[in-house]
């Protein structure tokens, strides 16, 4: 996953705090409808102050209308009204043309690479929606009792393992800064780890410029200065000739 600051500054904000302090680790995707959505972000943390962090509401972003509609892959907060988002998240699928026009729903990130979207499309669906649409879980039972509710219930449902998050700088033509979740097999396909491909977030050439090319040009400078200390000293010391010259 690859999340734009720019695109949804609060969201961008909010989602990538849960992650890195892994409110999501373990979390199921618990509503998961063909053609539409894959809904997760209930988590089952034991600590206290960040279970009332993710409750805690944030308010909407600006709507990004060059976003739309949602593409295949685009992750959203889930929310019930304006000023709603908290930590429920979702992934569009392919035909989610109606996603984005809640004052919600700016999207802060994308699932990238054509592998990773293929193991979201792979994500179980048997259940369907929520009732009365499906014979998916129910919010109320998941916050109640937690990933016990889902074992017993949903056990074909995917999680998460364990999330991992890097902040890293964007290319300079996109100039935004983002953050990458990056999965080695953290994603549990039915009980079987099914791996995720990682997001590749920083640019090559922003890493060659602060590593090797920035050496050189540091070197260059310094040789373009020594070059001016020259010519200015072979400067100097004509005119002083000259003088000399002239005075006898």
């Amino acid at each position: 996953m690859h999340f734009h600051r720019a695109w949804s500054p609060h969201g961008y904000e909010r989602a990538t705090t849960l992650f890195e302090r892994h409110y999501y680790d373990q979390s199921h995707f618990f509503r998961v409808v063909p053609h539409f959505l894959v809904q997760f972000g209930i988590g089952y943390t034991k600590d206290e102050e960040l279970r009332q962090l993710s409750q805690s509401t944030i308010p909407d972003d600006l709507k990004r209308s060059d976003l739309l509609p949602f593409k295949e892959g685009m992750i959203s907060f889930a929310g019930s009204g304006p000023n709603s988002r908290s930590s429920q998240l979702f992934i569009a699928y392919d035909k989610a043309q109606s996603l984005g026009t809640s004052p919600w729903e700016t999207p802060f990130g994308e699932v990238i690479g054509e592998d990773s979207l293929e193991t979201v499309r792979k994500f179980y669906q048997g259940y369907g929606d929520m009732p009365p649409w499906g014979k998916g879980p129910q919010q109320g039972p998941i916050h109640n009792r937690g990933s016990s509710y889902i074992e017993e219930n949903f056990p074909l449902l995917d999680k998460f393992d364990t999330c991992q998050v890097k902040r890293v700088s964007e290319i300079p033509k996109v100039k935004e800064e983002g953050a990458s979740l990056t999965n080695s097999g953290n994603v549990r396909k039915g009980g079987v780890n099914n791996n995720m491909e990682k997001a590749k977030i920083g640019s090559p050439l922003n890493a060659a410029l602060s590593q090797s090319e920035k050496l050189p040009l540091v070197k260059l400078l310094i040789l373009l200065a020594a070059a001016v200390v020259v010519i200015l000293g072979l400067g100097l010391r004509r005119r002083r000739k000259k003088k000399v010259g002239k005075s006898v």
